[in-house]
């Protein structure tokens, strides 16, 4: 895979995630909030994925796939951080 495209990818999810899990913590903790954004993000994607040609598919998953399982724990840990106790 393109290295360019997956850097690409990168740099679409990751303020698409941290913008959403803010936009959901007026209504959510901030741990729930990031989890839910990498869970809706994760199912457009996976949608999206499946909505394409079969022989895409394989190209693409690993395109939003990976951004998502790297920006996991850092989304999670700084929701960790930001959560009242």
């Amino acid at each position: 895979m393109d290295l360019l495209l997956l850097l690409c990818a990168f740099a679409y999810v990751a303020p698409l995630l941290v913008l959403l899990a803010r936009a959901l913590q007026p209504l959510l903790a901030p741990l729930p909030a990031a989890a839910v954004a990498i869970g809706a993000s994760g199912a457009v994607h996976g949608l999206i994925t499946l909505a394409m040609d079969a022989a895409a598919r394989p190209a693409l998953l690993p395109l939003w796939g990976i951004p998502h399982l790297i920006l996991l724990p850092i989304l999670l840990r700084t929701a960790m951080k930001t959560a009242p106790r």
